[in-house]
């Protein structure tokens, strides 16, 4: 299991190399895009994620425009983050692919979460649903339970455990913050190594 510091900046992203395994870049939330040269000073694994909006990102542009973004920073990735709704040529680039899927309103049902991981395109499928209540929880141990390489957890304050819960059913990743969360319910990367620590 990895620990992952989901980024905004390239500032953010150079600091977090000492406190976790894989840096996210979120180019999305970054002020602008920077040059694909200076991924180079990340020492760590990388994810490239342009998170469109809808999906909880602030992308705008086209699929095509998004597509040529991607292609652009695979070269210089360990991981791309693709929407599981994504077109076909997204699953090409030349990297290892985190095939996603988000919901903010609700969890759907387990069967429903369980045919979008049997349809997987990618290396990792990641679930991030909002919480509402202890059968959602059923539903993500289930899929944790019963599938590999899946990383399946409840967004929002009141299920944050369900992101070290995840940890410790077997998911290749954990995503955490170095100073300021992207999601709700993300945990300081730091208090999160605590937490399993002394758990595990």
């Amino acid at each position: 299991m990895k620990f992952v510091v989901s980024t905004r900046s390239m500032e953010e992203a150079i600091a977090a190399m000492k406190n976790c395994d894989v840096v996210e870049l979120r180019l999305d939330l970054f002020e602008k895009f920077p040059p694909v040269s200076e991924l180079e000073k990340i020492k760590k694994e990388k994810i490239v994620t342009v998170r469109r909006k809808g999906e909880g990102g602030t992308f705008e542009g086209s699929e095509e425009e998004r597509l040529e973004v991607m292609k652009r920073y695979a070269k210089n990735a360990d991981y791309i983050d693709i929407e599981c709704d994504a077109s076909e040529a997204f699953f090409s680039l030349p990297c290892r692919i985190i095939e996603s899927y988000h919901n903010f309103e609700e969890t759907p049902s387990y069967d429903k979460l369980k045919d979008l991981v049997e349809g997987r395109r990618g290396d990792i499928f990641k679930i991030a649903t909002m919480g509402r209540s202890k059968k959602d929880v059923l539903a993500i141990v289930k899929l944790l339970c019963e599938y590999e390489n899946v990383v399946a957890f409840l967004m929002g304050e009141k299920f944050a455990y369900t992101r070290i819960l995840s940890a410790m059913l077997g998911s290749p990743l954990i995503y955490c913050h170095a100073g300021k969360a992207v999601a709700p319910g993300q945990l300081e990367v730091e208090k999160a190594k605590k937490i399993l620590e002394m758990l595990l």
